[in-house]
């Protein structure tokens, strides 16, 4: 988590900079290493409980992706958020696609569905995904100007829980 934190931070103070060029360029690179180090944690925590589906104890292995992801959201502003949720320039690495489970073939080579396979997608997972989307529709206070972020992340939860699920 400390190594995240540091990540945000150096994100964020080429926020506050200003807007040259050259912090532009510097505020891209700190962007993609954020996103290449959540990536990175969630494919070798899946890599991991894929080894060791027995053993109870990794647990905190299987929730440890999205508790990150959870630190993450709740640490920048929202013009960041959906940069790292959904952003075109870095359209492989941002969170929303390797969450969007499309399709039922959960192989690690699927990059669509880390978060989502059902070797990391426990029970205790899913509220933080949860808590994670509801966190993110609270800072769109206004709907209209960000409808289509506010739209693919309810559809991110369609996907994601079933119709049955009360929560979602």
């Amino acid at each position: 988590r400390s190594h995240l934190l540091g990540l945000i931070e150096q994100l964020l103070s080429f926020q506050s900079t200003g807007n040259t060029t050259n912090n532009n360029n510097e505020d891209d690179a700190a962007l993609t290493t954020l996103l290449k180090y959540l990536k990175e944690v969630s494919l070798l925590c899946l890599h991991i409980s894929m080894m060791q589906p027995q053993h109870k104890t990794i647990t905190p292995i299987k929730k440890l992706p999205f508790v990150l992801i959870e630190d993450t959201i709740d640490s920048l502003p929202l013009n960041l958020i959906q940069r790292v949720w959904s952003s075109q320039v870095h359209s492989s690495l941002c969170i929303s696609s390797y969450i969007i489970s499309s399709n039922s073939n959960n192989d690690i080579h699927n990059n669509n569905n880390i978060l989502t396979s059902p070797h990391l997608f426990i029970t205790t997972s899913k509220f933080v995904l949860l808590r994670i989307c509801n966190k993110i529709l609270k800072l769109l206070s206004n709907r209209d100007a960000h409808a289509n972020f506010a739209g693919s992340i309810m559809i991110l939860l369609a996907r994601v829980f079933p119709l049955s699920e009360r929560s979602a």
